[in-house]
């Protein structure tokens, strides 16, 4: 679920550069939030995790039964995010000077 900014602290980040099939490269910025309980402590935990760079800087609120599935799940919701915006903008990445990285090679 989408959240206005509660990101808090940032446990993983990651800077990389989406090149387009045409026009200019920009820095795309891909960060993992602190897994934390949810309210219940018997309940579910979040790991927010957020992209910048692409369309919006949307905070995603990941659900998992723990802090270790949570953040699992958001690193895997960062590289759909990745993908997706490869698909629909042509877009490629890099990354510590490896260029033509797909964005299945690019999870935090």
């Amino acid at each position: 679920m989408p959240d206005s900014d509660t990101l808090g602290p940032v446990i993983a980040h990651r800077t990389l550069e989406a090149v387009p099939e045409s026009g200019a490269p920009f820095t795309v910025s891909l960060q993992l939030g602190t897994p934390r309980p949810e309210g219940d402590p018997d309940g579910d935990w979040i790991c927010p995790c957020r992209i910048e760079g692409i369309d919006d800087s949307i905070v995603y609120e990941i659900h998992g039964v723990d802090g270790l599935q949570a953040a699992s799940i958001a690193m895997s919701v960062l590289q759909s995010q990745l993908e997706h915006a490869a698909r629909a903008g042509g877009l490629t990445f890099t990354w510590g000077g490896e260029s033509g990285l797909t964005a299945a090679q690019t999870s935090p």
